[in-house]
């Protein structure tokens, strides 16, 4: 029987190979999925003294300060998205049209970035301290209020600045819930909190879940912002065990354990709405129609909408404009027009690289579509799961040994080294946001008739030909959706670049990094300032097409 079914089997998996655009998708997907590979294999091999220590002092450490992270992100996340979502897409009330799109803003502001500007904020010498004591007389010693560089403080800065994700996916799914079941609820007698907490929350569990572990799986990638803080988390054990300790070995291990704890998240999250149905759209479906809200309820919508905005974006944005117009005249030198340069090259070619490799994914799978063919382009895509710290990890292994490798291989004692050049920081861009650029294409080509391929290739034009002729003019819009999306994404990346980096090579997120650990908050306004512009962009898109369906 075993013998039966393994013949079929493996005709057809030859067939496929023997294609080439099968044959050279699979060689993409084993190419990415390699660092991942090689950091999990790791976790079965023996990490020596140094190891030892790291599992028994440092390691409970880490994965307390991430689970309370974890935790306290989840919570107010939920508390902060599912409220304001709730308000803006069921009630009108004032500024609401207003909020609907400022609300996503505080995503065009990195955790790290938001970190240091509150730190400098609420620090004893800012312009806002010295306020408070020359002319209120308030003066609470180190910070305002509370010390904000603590775990706390670090589960309120990233809950400002990812909210956003469980905001922008449980409002999508309030609006197009029928209004029917809200009539029912009302037409029992139960008050509109009753209504929510009883009928619309229920409905949104799955929108909120994928919103909450989205913000889960960036808080597990963060870096600059709990260094910054001094909060020890996994990604920050990482670091440690490979620069501080000298010991690669333990940062692997701490990378692979870091990897199962985000696919045990995803696989979770998956689990959870398996097989579940809560949509409402069919014959008796009618959209929902906002009411307006006076008095008491106007206001307390009203406030809990402004205060994420000002909070998580445009208090800190005013902070490093102030900042950025005092420090610019000793900033802003030829150094920091060549940082400009190196982040936005470097952000152009990973996006070019990325657009053009999740074109050829997207198109092979839309050419032979298969089972095969699509588990090719899911492990394609895995990289975007998981920290940057991770993935970076995973490939200076790799490239050490092909460092090392040349260099016997030359055989003059000359070193080709591959480690710490743009070759491999782009690769790890490929890998790590590949998911970003292939989302976009594949969503576009599906709007693209197939017929439309068929009539390419009855006239006698090959895949390559249809693919330029017909495919890549119709998706214009969807490419650029991509290339935008990853430029942002590598602009703002910091551990991935911060490790794999070229010598003597810094980009406006190092070099913002780098000046706020100095105490040097005020310098790092000009380059972070230039990262929150440039990820406004996507907002604004955003904003279009929440326009649109608002119409």
């Amino acid at each position: 029987m075993l013998k039966y079914l393994s013949t079929p089997y493996r005709a057809i998996s030859n067939r496929q190979l023997s294609n080439p655009w099968i044959g050279w998708a699979f060689f993409v997907a084993l190419l990415i999925a390699l660092p991942l590979i090689i950091v999990f294999s790791n976790i079965f091999m023996d990490g020596g003294t140094t190891w030892q220590h790291i599992l028994k002092n440092l390691l409970p450490g880490y994965a307390i300060n991430t689970l309370i992270l974890m935790a306290g992100v989840a919570l107010l996340t939920f508390i902060i998205g599912v409220s304001t979502a709730w308000f803006t897409s069921t009630y009108h009330f004032p500024g609401s049209r207003f909020f609907t799109w400022a609300l996503i803003l505080p995503i065009a502001l990195p955790a790290y970035i938001s970190g240091f500007t509150w730190a400098g904020i609420l620090d004893y010498a800012s312009p806002v301290y010295v306020f408070f004591r020359n002319y209120l007389g308030v003066d609470m010693g180190q910070f305002l209020f509370f010390n904000i560089l603590s775990i706390p403080g670090a589960i309120i800065i990233l809950s400002l600045s990812l909210y956003p994700y469980v905001y922008l996916i449980t409002r999508a799914w309030f609006s197009r819930q029928s209004s029917n079941l809200f009539e029912v609820a009302a037409s029992l007698g139960k008050k509109p909190g009753a209504i929510f907490f009883g009928v619309a929350l229920p409905m949104a569990r799955p929108a909120i879940v994928a919103g909450i572990s989205l913000a889960l799986m960036e808080v597990l990638n963060d870096y600059g912002l709990a260094r910054h803080f001094g909060v020890d988390t996994f990604t920050t054990g990482i670091f440690t065990a490979w620069f501080s300790f000298s010991h690669p070995q333990s940062g692997l291990k701490l990378s692979a354990y870091l990897m199962i704890f985000v696919l045990a998240l995803i696989l979770m999250e998956r689990f959870q709405r398996r097989q579940m149905r809560y949509d409402m759209v069919g014959n008796h479906y009618r959209p929902l129609e906002k009411k307006k809200l006076k008095g008491f309820m106007a206001a307390m919508a009203f406030t809990a909408s402004v205060i994420p905005f000002l909070l998580g974006f445009l208090i800190p944005v005013i902070m490093l404009v102030y900042w950025s117009i005092k420090t610019a005249p000793q900033v802003v030198d030829y150094r920091f027009w060549e940082l400009l340069g190196n982040s936005f090259m470097l952000a152009g070619l990973a996006s070019l690289i990325v657009l053009g490799v999740a074109l050829f994914i997207a198109f092979t799978v839309r050419s032979f579509p298969s089972p095969f063919v699509r588990i090719l382009s899911r492990i394609a895509t895995l990289g975007y799961a998981l920290p940057g710290a991770v993935v970076a990890i995973g490939i200076l292994v790799p490239f050490l040994w092909l460092d090392a490798y040349l260099l016997q291989w030359s055989g003059t004692g000359m070193r080709l080294a591959l480690t710490g050049t743009w070759l491999a920081l782009l690769y790890a861009y490929l890998v790590r946001f590949m998911a970003v650029g292939y989302n976009s294409v594949d969503s576009g080509m599906e709007r693209i008739s197939k017929s439309l391929d068929e009539a390419s290739r009855s006239l006698g034009h090959s895949n390559m030909t249809t693919l330029f002729k017909i495919n890549i003019p119709l998706l214009s819009g969807a490419m650029v959706s991509a290339a935008l999306l990853v430029f942002i994404d590598v602009l703002k990346e910091l551990p991935l670049t911060l490790i794999l980096r070229p010598f003597n090579f810094d980009t406006l997120a190092i070099r913002a990094f780098e000046f706020a650990s100095d105490e040097r908050v005020a310098e790092a306004a000009p380059a972070a300032l230039i990262i929150i512009i440039t990820g406004m962009l996507p907002v604004l898109l955003l904003h279009k097409i929440l326009g649109k369906d608002n119409k």
